[in-house]
């Protein structure tokens, strides 16, 4: 009897094994957006043929194919480009199948990663707002309080323009102060700041939305400092004795930061121009020990040095330009 039974199963597994065989083999696959997000009810059909079946919720399909007819599949869903996808005998699996929504274009298709453009150069216009901390504390005893306090903040607006190659970025950079006026007893405070920088970085994340660039900036700061009468007409013995303020300061300073942007496209991402608001936190040192000070054509000499507290700040609006 128990012969029997087990002859008997061996039967219908040969039969199950033959008409298995006789109707072909099993398919199986994942189907995802771009982002790799699974396509859920997404149709597979064989071509040529009513054999079909959907996606489940994880993407995932399995489909017998019909032997004698075309393995070939038919790939669709509501919103994305059909795709065909070939069987044959060297076909692994499963399948893994992409659908490119159906308002990108098909050769504009991308993913999220920089490969398409890592042989393109972008130009890069921006106006950028920097903060930098400075300390004139050791200048307090031969200037005053009043003139070194004003100038322990140095904030300048200005372009930068640079070019990525490859995740390399360059960019050279312009900045300058308003004037900061002051009154002081019968003296008028006038501080006048200008930079210029230089920034070298590697962009470490670039997707379709954000952008994190480790920056090392090398920037000369140029402060004006003049102390000049409040009264618009002096006599020239005033003059002669309490002579005019002007001196002029030159600073080198290096500066180690990230810079992190979130990029807004017009058209379809990675072939159009865009846009970018950013935020830069960074660590500002000193190349130069003392500063370069002049005065009218006189280079002052000194031992006090210009510190700097370590964080400095920037804010940028960006537009950038892809040249293919």
């Amino acid at each position: 009897m128990k012969n029997e039974k087990n002859i008997l199963i061996a039967l219908i597994l040969t039969a199950l094994s033959a008409i298995t065989s006789a109707q072909g083999r099993v398919v199986t696959g994942v189907i995802t957006d771009n982002r790799k997000v699974p396509i859920v009810g997404a149709t597979v059909c064989q071509v040529n043929t009513t054999n079909c079946t959907a996606a489940d919720r994880n993407g995932i399909f399995h489909l017998l194919l019909e032997s004698g007819r075309d393995s070939s599949l038919k790939v669709e869903c509501l919103g994305f480009n059909p795709v065909e996808v070939v069987i044959n005998e060297s076909t692994s699996f499963p399948l893994n199948i992409t659908l490119a929504p159906m308002y990108i274009p098909d050769e504009a298709f991308l993913d999220d990663s920089y490969s398409e453009r890592d042989n393109s150069v972008t130009i890069r216009s921006s106006l950028i707002l920097d903060a930098v901390f400075s300390d004139f504390a050791e200048f307090a005893p031969l200037l005053g309080a009043y003139n070194t306090d004003l100038m322990d903040y140095f904030a300048v607006a200005g372009p930068e323009f640079g070019a990525s190659f490859s995740r390399i970025y360059v960019g050279f950079g312009l900045g300058m102060g308003y004037s900061y006026n002051d009154d002081y007893d019968t003296l008028i405070i006038d501080l006048n700041n200008t930079s210029y920088k230089l920034n070298f970085g590697y962009d470490l994340v670039n997707t379709n939305r954000i952008r994190i660039t480790p920056l090392v900036s090398v920037r000369w700061l140029k402060y004006r400092l003049q102390n000049y009468a409040g009264e618009r007409r002096i006599s020239l013995a005033s003059y002669l004795e309490e002579r005019d303020l002007d001196l002029r300061f030159n600073q080198t300073i290096a500066v180690a930061g990230l810079n992190i942007e979130y990029l807004m496209y017009s058209q379809t991402y990675g072939h159009s121009d865009y846009w970018s608001i950013g935020l830069f936190g960074g660590y500002a040192a000193r190349l130069s020990r003392e500063p370069w000070i002049y005065s009218r054509g006189n280079r002052i000499m000194t031992d006090e040095k210009i510190n700097f507290k370590p964080l400095t700040l920037g804010i940028s609006l960006s537009y950038y330009t892809i040249v293919k």
